[in-house]
């Protein structure tokens, strides 16, 4: 019973160690186009990446902190500190914005060319790194939807921004490089910078909206609420009596509570394999759910 989560766990450790280590590299090799370069978009690109790292690793840690009390009675916090994370990513986000903006202001009042090796070492990760974050984007959200998971979605829009990121800095530095005959090309790094700051913005702003009404414990959404009633109507025949339905969303987790009534002459055999099925029935059509099936 407990291997598919086991398995959930392992695969959702397993993508975001990659993005860390992916993540990592990266901030190494934009360092060093950074101190090989004079551009106020690679320093944004630096700072950018340097605090998308710290994001992913703290993402990372968080999964791996799940794991640890994988086999503890605490499921409802679980659901929880997965919504504490992606809050704590936006709020990341929210600064990186922030530091995007101000560097971007400061090169609109000083402009100046972009130059240095830094340029071309930026050029070839910028091309490598959209490659990979791109690739990282599809796993996160296909792993995001099978798992229900709000710290693997946070981390869908966070590798999406730094998609888009690559793709606009690598197209900043080459209008740069090819028009810096004309003087307005002074323009482009700052304007670039302003670019990506507003798909941080929007990817920030989302992540940061679902995280809070996550955190809040509220009552199961209608939709799931008739599909438990459908689900019990499907198997009246099987129960006599249905005493209580109980149920909560909290974080990305549902919890359900069911309390039947039986014949007393019904085989305890026969009474067990109906609250089975019911209870695998459930959890496959309510995604994220912990359904427990009492015997009155």
């Amino acid at each position: 019973m407990h291997s598919a989560p086991q398995a959930s766990g392992s695969d959702r450790e397993s993508a975001t160690r990659t993005a860390v280590i992916a993540g990592g590299i990266d901030v190494l090799v934009t360092l060093g186009a950074l101190l090989a370069a004079h551009s106020a978009v690679i320093l944004a690109d630096f700072c950018k990446t340097l605090l998308e790292f710290m994001a992913v690793l703290l993402a990372w840690l968080t999964i791996r902190r799940i794991q640890q009390g994988a086999h503890h009675q605490f499921d409802y916090g679980v659901g929880k500190l997965e919504n504490l994370s992606s809050l704590i990513v936006s709020l990341l986000m929210f600064l990186c914005l922030a530091v995007i903006i101000a560097n971007a202001t400061y090169s609109l009042t000083h402009p100046a060319h972009i130059s240095g090796i830094g340029v071309w070492i930026s050029v070839v990760s910028q091309i490598l790194y959209a490659v990979i974050n791109t690739r990282l984007v599809l796993q996160s959200r296909r792993l995001a939807r099978e798992r229900n998971s709000p710290l693997l979605e946070a981390q869908a829009g966070l590798f999406f921004s730094k998609a888009v990121a690559n793709g606009f800095i690598l197209l900043s530095l080459g209008l740069s490089t090819l028009l810096a005959a004309y003087s307005w090309s002074l323009y482009i790094d700052p304007c670039a910078s302003l670019i990506i700051a507003v798909s941080i913005l929007f990817a920030a702003l989302g992540i940061f909206k679902n995280s809070t009404l996550d955190l809040l414990d509220r009552t199961l959404e209608e939709e799931h609420q008739i599909c438990i009633l459908r689900a019990l109507a499907r198997h009246f025949d099987r129960y006599e009596e249905l005493r209580e339905i109980r149920s909560r969303r909290s974080g990305s987790q549902v919890f359900v509570e069911i309390i039947l009534g039986f014949a007393p002459a019904q085989p305890a055999a026969e009474i067990e394999t109906a609250a089975r099925q019911l209870k695998l029935e459930l959890e496959r059509e309510i995604p994220g759910s912990r359904v427990t099936i009492a015997i009155a």
